[in-house]
């Protein structure tokens, strides 16, 4: 059984077949993971910049992530397979989530949730982009995710998703763009707080905290790609503006996390488009 080992988390990469703009920060990124390969690389959504859009944008996300030096696992968000529907205006500026978009993302990234068992622990991603959409599949996730919980047995568990649970309160309203959806949140909640939960690795917000929740821990991985200014981002969650990603380091006791930068460029807000 390993007694350590080390996930590196990364989020919010917004790749794109047609835009440039964040190559290099990814390519600063691909070299620190060839320097020290981790256990595995997790990326907490939005690997792509209009997925749901321009599915050739997974397509590039796909293929960057089949280079690095270790397993990776994805799991979606809004920009690579639409959003909650009540946040989409029908103007088409958010797409929402749907069969059409969850079958695209699959085919070309993977499954959309995943379980690894690594020592003594137990590694969860589920698709927070059903949580709230009313499809099928979110009733399918929720059945996975309790069977994934009760046969982790002694394992200590961590999960990956792409929006935060919640920015402040696990009782507040929405839903909103930020966080997932409380009537599914009070479900997912209900489902971890009795268990072994020592990590919840979200991204979305495009800045970096921590947070506890009972035993576990809430980590907030900054975007690899850009840092959104107040004007774009004006619901935050209060943490810090800056580029990089998150290296856990998993021991059989607990989990400790530090964020990376390793000179990204800071700020290219103007690049986010196409939700």
């Amino acid at each position: 059984m390993e007694e350590q080992f080390r996930v590196v988390q990364v989020s919010d990469t917004h790749v794109s077949h047609r835009h440039p703009h964040f190559l290099a920060n990814w390519g600063r990124f691909a070299a620190a993971s060839r320097a020290a390969p981790p256990r595995l690389v997790v990326n907490t959504g939005d690997a792509s910049l209009a997925g749901a859009r321009h599915p050739e944008d997974l397509v590039a996300a796909a293929r960057l992530h089949a280079a690095l030096p270790c397993a990776w696992r994805i799991v979606p968000g809004n920009h690579d397979a639409g959003d909650h529907p009540a946040l989409c205006d029908g103007a088409g500026r958010r797409l929402p989530a749907t069969r059409e978009r969850l079958a695209a993302f699959r085919a070309t990234l993977g499954p959309d949730r995943f379980l690894e068992d690594i020592g003594g622990w137990r590694l969860l991603g589920i698709n927070g982009m059903l949580l709230g959409s009313g499809l099928p599949e979110e009733e399918e996730q929720f059945a996975w995710l309790e069977a994934a919980r009760a046969g982790a047995g002694d394992r200590l568990l961590a999960l990956f998703l792409h929006k935060p649970p919640f920015l402040s309160d696990p009782a507040e309203p929405g839903p909103v763009y930020w966080s997932v959806d409380p009537r599914a949140r009070a479900r997912l909640m209900g489902l971890l707080d009795a268990a072994r939960l020592r990590l919840v690795g979200c991204g979305h917000l495009h800045e970096h905290f921590a947070r506890r929740h009972g035993a576990a821990e809430i980590r907030c991985c900054p975007s690899l790609a850009f840092v959104a200014s107040p004007a774009l981002q004006p619901e935050a969650a209060g943490g810090a503006r800056e580029t990089g990603w998150l290296e856990h380091v998993f021991a059989r006791d607990g989990v400790t996390a530090r964020v990376e930068t390793h000179r990204l460029a800071p700020t290219q807000q103007g690049a986010k488009e196409d939700e």
